[in-house]
């Protein structure tokens, strides 16, 4: 389940890169977030409930920060257990990249999920954890910034293009199967 984004907030890359280290901000960003214990200068234990589909739990997680690159980028690894419901690992890659005056954050992640979790179906589960992801970077970037943008990509030509012969493949198929219906159907009627 690939998910990604991306903010620019109207702040230095090193003052962003201290709130993304701030166990007080990421408890306050984190959706659900009960507790945040920061248990090494890279790790932290939370407790966090979450409503996902007709199931609520309470997921004890370990999050540890990889690949720290200060203050341009790191890998946020989180791994939660809701006992006899199921778990949750993931990880977000975290950029920080300098645009004039602002910063943008971007961010990648990926979540998997088994036990009862599981059973819910994979698009159900899809759209749970990207709205979780979401909400997690949409409150940091208002955290940090409250008049942070998401940065919406452009499309580019070959992606505008693809999308163009999916929707006529579409529309063709749709005109074979009502002409297909009006005259197949009169001829099988005749």
């Amino acid at each position: 389940m690939d998910i990604a984004g991306e903010y620019r907030l109207a702040l230095g890359r090193q003052d962003a890169w201290r709130a993304l280290m701030d166990p007080e901000v990421l408890r306050r960003c984190i959706p659900g977030c009960e507790e945040l214990e920061q248990i090494e200068a890279d790790r932290y234990r939370a407790r966090v409930r979450l409503v996902i589909g007709p199931v609520k739990a309470t997921f004890h997680v370990d999050l540890k920060i990889v690949e720290a690159n200060p203050p341009q980028s790191y890998r946020l690894e989180g791994d939660g257990r809701a006992g006899p419901i199921g778990f949750g690992q993931g990880y977000a890659d975290v950029k920080l990249s300098e645009s004039g005056d602002s910063t943008v954050l971007s961010y990648s992640s990926d979540f998997q999920v088994g036990g009862r979790l599981a059973q819910l179906g994979s698009r159900l589960v899809l759209v749970a954890t990207r709205k979780i992801a979401d909400d997690f970077f949409s409150r940091l970037a208002a955290d940090l910034d409250g008049k942070a943008e998401r940065v919406v990509p452009e499309r580019t030509s070959a992606e505008l293009n693809r999308y163009s012969w999916v929707v006529i493949g579409v529309v063709v198929t749709l005109a074979a199967l009502l002409l297909w219906w009006l005259f197949g159907a009169q001829a099988a009627g005749s």
